[in-house]
């Protein structure tokens, strides 16, 4: 096993939060927020803290097996 924490490479490409330091789609950054209680992450679909399934937008919840989520390969959002 390498160590490597690859979770980053399964976050929806739709899900945002207000990071700084770092690209609006930085996605490791977006999943080293995941802990944090006090990132604010929205939905580019619902443009809400509410993702198109209603469910709540989070680092810990938006990604693979969430009806709503896409992955890089999917698409080109970039």
């Amino acid at each position: 096993m390498s160590g490597e924490d690859n979770g980053h490479e399964q976050l929806c490409v739709y899900l945002r939060a207000k990071v700084t330091g770092a690209a609006h789609n930085d996605r490791r950054a977006l999943y080293a927020l995941r802990t944090e209680a006090t990132t604010v992450y929205w939905c580019l679909l619902t443009m809400s803290p509410a993702g198109p399934d209603d469910g709540l937008v989070h680092a810990g919840r938006c990604s693979t097996g969430r009806t709503c989520c896409t992955l890089d390969e999917e698409t080109g959002v970039a």
